[in-house]
């Protein structure tokens, strides 16, 4: 009995085991049924979900499920361009369980669909052994060399892995070889002696042709073809060897720099492209293409620049049509691609059906922008434009087209908005097309009516456009009558309406009409004038009021100014502490030192003698200065700083580092110097930064910059009007005050290729002015307007590469709505400064005149004031009292006299006083 219970305890101890294991695989096989489930759900919702395919085929691969493993990437494949891991891992998966011929074609247009996706050295490589499989059928020879011939035209150019496609070629042609040799002994008959002369002719052939293809490791190559053929190498041979040596090494310092860089390596491979771009090699260049792609397929650009190649200089339709299929599953953003794709497709001449439904495929990816779904549109009416024969009478498909504009036209409206076509172009394409092909003007009219009712009636550039349009297909009766609206509704440029007008009526008109237009448009041009008038005084008004409140002074409490208190004396004491004393300069008597102007001036270096406290620098804008401060020692003032402004100045004389250093100016007085070094630090290697302070050690809102080298200086300069917390900064080069020229920065001249871009909301940044001018050329410099204080003007200046794109940008941006403002833009011309440069300095200084700021010695007595006393009382009245220092000339009939006993003087006493003379 216990023999026999002891043999049955395993027995039981087995199962239980068995049952464990059993169940903890069913637990598995759950987890893996909910996963697959919870992905083909998220696949269902959202099909271009490319990270819940590649898991779902994951999850399916590790069940075992064969037949919807298939299924799955299948639906992949057909959704996205698949890479060349999930491609090899399908084939792997799929080659071993061949039984029948049908699979075996089945794996084939597998294998022909892999090639297609991405060019891969690997997977060719694997085709060609799969086709080998095949040697024993008839025709398999052929089929396996056409193979062959396929991988070498589409990698053989391959630089560095192009070379295992010739090899693999060439081991299959010996092998052939190596079966017609006869038997050792045996002498082979005429037929198989042709066979075997063909046969290593053909392997001579594929020696040649590979050493004519510039590869890395050829010169083994050249020794094996030397140890094959046993003879001297002929002499074409020869040199087609040596050209591709040459071509490889002009080529290797690209693959060199593919090698040492990472993936995707776009820099490196749109600089291989460029060169080969230049040496005009088609093949090359389609190879090198297909190469970049493979690792940047997600890059739309590169892809554009692939299908123009193709399209504009290889100009091989069906060659084309393959890249735009793949460009267009790879990036189906692009509206690049979907347009060119639709023109291929008419080079191709392919049917219309086929081009309509690229066209709705294209619609149906989602794009984002109006401008994209603008581009189809307009792209497809240009083809069913092109197929109307026009010379040939034939109207037929004059409906489809109007259909088409109309369904594009109500479409965009209805997505977009007045944002779907915001300058109207498909419907102004419609009326011209009615009006020139069809001779339809009635038509031509009710859509350029639309437009004008659509918020455009205001704007010279439409009404140009229309009137140019019934001018050349119209009469001179709707002419007259449009050119009247113009008049009446231009705001923006009515000058240009109203010479039209009276031109168009001086060549086509009457004289009694030519009058009427006259009158017509001097009447408006009045009207017009009033109105820029009062919006220049508003203006005007604004923008004294808006710096006003930006030189009001800050809430700072240490600078906040007391009240004085007290008699005549202590008042005289704050004046004695004038930041801006009137003390002539030596040089210049006519200029008091201090004045201000209008221009931004870079401080001079001071000498080295020891400036006077009249000569005492201006503190920062808005700084008053409190009681304290006057009664402050000067030997205390030197201890709250290291250096003050003339030894700072001083020191950079002393070195003669003028060339090296830059003056910064109109800085917030919260930067400090380190955050100055981190910024300028890339200019140049940095000696010595200095701001210069007052004697409580805060910043006054400019400073010097030392540099070891003139270059880091000039380097420097170009940061001009760089922002820093909020305020553009100004460089200016250090130089001495008597050799400083002022030169503004920016042309004062026009410039065909910039624009002057005005009534810009406050809030526009340069990233949204670049997105909205870049649509119309390539933008060199964008430049936004601010105040010193760094507030924004709303104007802005746009630099084009070329004059041709500017002329385009305003025609297309002038009158634009940005947020609730509406743009002007214009070519730059600034106007010219009528008044002289000498005349304007003049002015700045004569204060007699009554010109500049009025500055007062006394209380309500300003020191400018100009005399009133007639030149008859002038000498021989009563002796005034003499004028303050500074102003020896300034003398008022009317100001209240010091001398009590002194007579004032009525208008009668001044009239009789008069005529006595």
């Amino acid at each position: 009995m216990e023999s026999e219970g002891s043999k049955e305890e395993p027995e039981r101890m087995e199962t239980a085991e068995d049952q464990s294991e059993s169940d903890e695989s069913s637990d598995e096989d759950d987890e893996l049924q909910q996963q697959i489930t919870e992905l083909r759900s998220e696949v269902d919702k959202n099909p271009y979900y490319y990270d819940g395919h590649v898991k779902l085929i994951k999850v399916l691969k590790q069940c075992g499920e064969l037949k919807q493993l298939r299924e799955a990437r299948k639906v992949m494949s057909e959704l996205f361009p698949l890479t060349e891991e999930i491609w090899t891992d399908w084939l792997q998966d799929e080659i071993p369980l061949i039984s029948c011929d049908e699979e075996r074609v089945m794996v084939t247009k597998l294998f022909d669909k892999a090639v297609q996706d991405y060019l891969s050295i690997p997977l060719w490589l694997e085709y060609v052994q799969f086709s080998i499989g095949e040697m024993a059928k008839e025709g398999g020879i052929d089929h396996i060399r056409s193979t062959f011939e396929r991988a070498i035209t589409a990698g053989g150019l391959h630089m560095t892995k192009g070379a295992s496609l010739w090899e693999a070629y060439r081991e299959f042609e010996n092998a052939i070889l190596s079966g017609l040799q006869p038997s050792i002994g045996s002498i082979p008959s005429p037929e198989q002696q042709s066979q075997i002369e063909d046969q290593i002719n053909r392997i001579s052939t594929l020696f040649k042709r590979q050493l004519a293809v510039p590869l890395m490791d050829m010169e083994d190559t050249y020794e094996e073809y030397q140890q094959w053929v046993s003879d001297d190498i002929d002499v074409q041979t020869q040199k087609a060897y040596e050209k591709a040596v040459a071509k490889l090494k002009v080529l290797k310092p690209y693959e060199e720099a593919l090698l040492a860089a990472d993936i995707p390596r776009l820099a490196e491979y749109q600089s291989y492209i460029d060169f080969e771009l230049t040496q005009s090699d088609p093949s090359r260049i389609q190879c090198l293409f297909e190469r970049a792609i493979q690792e940047n397929c997600l890059v739309p650009d590169l892809w554009v620049q692939y299908t123009k190649y193709l399209d504009m200089d290889l100009k091989i339709p069906s060659l084309a049509l393959e890249v735009y299929e793949r460009g267009v599953r790879n990036c189906p953003w692009c509206v690049e691609l979907w347009t060119g794709y639709l023109r291929a497709l008419e080079r191709a001449e392919r049917p219309q059906e086929t081009i309509k439904e690229c066209l709705n495929k294209a619609l149906s990816m989602g794009f984002t922008q109006a401008s994209d779904y603008l581009q189809l549109y307009t792209a497809y009416c240009d083809y069913l434009r092109r197929k109307i024969k026009w010379e040939e009478g034939n109207m037929q498909n004059v409906e489809e087209f109007r259909n088409e504009c109309e369904k594009a036209i109500d479409y965009l409206y209805t997505a977009f908005g007045n944002d779907g076509d915001p300058l109207c172009t498909l419907q102004q394409y419609w009326a011209r097309i009615e009006a020139k092909q069809c001779k339809n003007m009635a038509k031509a009219r009710e859509l350029w009516n639309q437009i004008m009712t659509a918020g455009f009636g205001n704007q010279a550039q439409m009404w140009m456009e229309y009137f140019n349009l019934e001018r050349a297909h119209g009469d001179n009766k709707h002419c007259r009558k449009l050119l009247q609206q113009a008049v009446n509704s231009v705001n923006d440029w009515p000058e240009t309406m109203c010479e039209t007008y009276i031109n168009f009526e001086r060549e086509e008109g009457t004289l009694s009409q030519y009058d009427i237009a006259v009158t017509k448009c001097a009447a408006q041009l009045n009207r017009v004038k009033e109105r820029r008038a009062k919006a220049a005084e508003k203006k005007a008004f604004e923008d004294t009021k808006k710096d006003r409140m930006e030189k009001k002074p800050g809430k700072r409490t240490e600078h906040k100014p007391q009240k004085p208190r007290g008699g005549q004396k202590q008042q005289e004491q704050q004046q004695s502490f004038q930041p801006i004393p009137t003390v002539l300069d030596k040089k210049d008597p006519k200029k008091p030192i201090g004045q201000k102007t209008t221009e931004k001036a870079t401080p001079s270096l001071p000498s080295k003698e020891p400036t006077p406290n009249v000569f005492k620098t201006p503190p920062p804008p808005g700084y008053k200065p409190r009681q304290t401060d006057v009664e402050e020692p000067p030997s205390k003032r030197m201890k709250t700083s290291e250096k003050t402004e003339s030894q700072i100045c001083q020191d950079v004389t002393e070195h003669g580092a003028n060339e090296r250093t830059v003056f910064l100016s109109n800085l917030a007085y919260s930067v400090e110097e380190d955050k100055i070094k981190g910024i300028f630090s890339e200019c140049g290697e940095i000696v010595d930064v200095r701001l210069i302070k007052n004697f409580k050690g805060l910043s006054k809102g400019y400073g010097y910059i030392e540099f070891t080298t003139t270059r880091s200086a000039e380097n420097a300069l170009k940061k001009d009007r760089l922002s820093v917390e909020g305020r553009p900064v100004f460089v200016s080069p250090c130089m001495d005050k008597d050799h400083k020229t002022k030169q503004f920065k920016f042309s004062s001249s026009m410039e065909k290729n910039k624009l002057f871009v005005k009534g810009l909301p406050f809030s526009v940044t340069e990233e949204a002015l670049r997105t909205i001018f870049g649509q119309h050329g390539k933008l060199k410099e964008i430049r936004l307007v601010t105040y010193r204080s760094g507030a924004p003007k709303g104007l802005a200046y746009v630099e084009y590469e070329n004059e041709a794109d500017a002329g385009h940008a305003v025609l297309k941006t002038d009158g634009l709505q940005i947020e609730d403002h509406t743009i002007s833009v214009a070519i730059s011309n600034p106007p010219q400064r009528k008044v002289p440069v000498k005349e304007r300095e003049t002015s700045s200084f004569i204060a007699s005149l009554g010109g500049g700021k009025k500055e007062t010695t006394e209380r309500g007595k300003a020191r400018t004031q100009l005399s009133m006393v007639p030149r008859a009382l002038q000498s021989r009245g009563a002796p005034s009292k003499p004028a303050a220092a500074g102003n020896k000339s300034d003398t008022s009939a009317r100001a209240p006299s010091d001398n009590p006993s002194e007579q004032k003087l009525s208008n009668s006493d001044f009239r009789k006083m008069l005529l006595k003379n």
